[in-house]
């Protein structure tokens, strides 16, 4: 390589990169792809066994390529052990692995750093350097941030939220049909609950007005509509409606309704829209997901086993659409835990293993990956 970011100009970086992505990398080799002096989002991706390193750089800088305008990459390695492994800087051999396969694609890589335990270094230095200046160099450091890409992962189930929606989601599944096809039934079942019929009866009137809320309201359901939630995303096509809608709009959600109404009719048209299940189209509003996603992790809390999986391979596909694959992998073994047959949390295990990333992570006209962050000029 021909250039590189001075330690010092380096430091607002490493400072930045657990606030863009939400968490401080473990084990991890990031890119930053660079166009101009600005950063256009992160990409992280598990240290790879010995074995796999030329495999893994490979991955990455495919990935980086896909960025539209990067003209070069930044490469930082965080690792658990040692900043120095008594060769140099700790995985270097993966790190100049990434930089052949960046040169072969016309990228330059402008950074390689490392953090590691026990300090920080420049690859092209190899001087270990104390963590203190990455704090002391962060205008956040109140924020809190996720110790790692694990944390986060886990939810607590509570028996006693359970003991109160199981009775209202058993009386949703005797109920003729799945949530999907009630939206087309002119006759409308009933249930033996009040608080249950009340929530079917705003289903029934806008189920688009009710997908919303779930997004927008603080307040968190009720049993009955906690039930319902449940319900509603056991059945596949309207759980790819709700999903639409929450990664774009209504409108998009009831193109998706229509398209699904046909497909179970028999009908084989090729959709003539963005397919947001397929990562396809704009990038969405990423605080929206998050609460789309908090939203149904503790829908996971309060359902019994025999809903839950349905809702944790949910909370996978909404990470793989945050760019979270680590979360994703693992909510969906979760589902398949419960239920081996899950088609959709096979799906997403299939996403993450084959590092299916969403199209809209490369889109251009959608808000950033991660806050831009300014590249000082490298030192040459």
């Amino acid at each position: 390589m021909t250039s590189q970011i001075a330690p010092p100009s380096a430091l607002p970086l490493l400072a930045s990169l657990p606030h863009q992505v939400g968490f401080t990398p473990r084990d991890s080799l990031v890119l930053v792809p660079v166009s101009g002096t600005h950063t256009r989002g992160v990409l992280r991706i598990d240290l790879p066994p010995a074995a796999q390193i030329a495999q893994t750089a490979a991955t990455a800088i495919g990935y980086a390529c896909r960025v539209p305008d990067v003209e070069s990459v930044i490469v930082v390695i965080y690792t658990d052990g040692p900043v120095l492994d008594g060769a140099g800087v700790a995985h270097e051999d993966l790190v100049a692995l990434v930089g052949d396969r960046a040169e072969a694609c016309g990228l330059r890589v402008v950074g390689e750093l490392c953090v590691a335990a026990d300090g920080w270094a420049s690859y092209d230095e190899a001087v270990p350097r104390p963590l203190a200046e990455i704090a002391e160099a962060d205008p956040e450091r109140e924020l809190r941030v996720e110790p790692s890409q694990w944390a986060g992962i886990d939810i607590a189930v509570s028996e006693d939220e359970i003991a109160l929606v199981r009775p209202r989601l058993a009386a949703l599944s005797r109920l003729p049909g799945d949530a999907f096809t009630r939206l087309d039934d002119e006759a409308k079942g009933t249930t033996d609950l009040a608080d249950v019929d009340a929530q079917l009866a705003a289903f029934d009137a806008d189920p688009y007005a009710l997908a919303e809320r779930l997004v927008t309201d603080d307040a968190a359901p009720d049993p009955a509509e906690a039930a319902l939630w449940a319900w509603i995303l056991r059945s596949p096509a309207l759980r790819d409606v709700v999903l639409t809608q929450w990664t774009g709009d209504a409108d998009e959600a009831r193109m998706t309704r229509e398209w699904q109404a046909s497909w179970l009719r028999g009908e084989t048209r090729t959709p003539d829209f963005a397919v947001r299940i397929a990562g396809e189209g704009p990038r969405p509003d990423r605080a929206r997901l998050e609460r789309a996603r908090d939203a149904v992790r503790s829908l996971v809390a309060r359902t019994p086993d025999s809903h839950r999986a349905s809702l944790l391979a949910v909370c996978g596909w909404l990470s793989w659409a945050l760019g979270g694959a680590t979360h994703a992998a693992r909510y969906a073994q979760l589902a398949l835990d419960l239920d081996p047959h899950l088609s959709f949390a096979s799906l997403v295990a299939r996403m993450t293993d084959g590092g299916m990333i969403p199209g809209w992570a490369y889109d251009p006209e959608g808000s950033p990956l991660a806050p831009s962050w300014w590249v000082a000029q490298p030192a040459t």
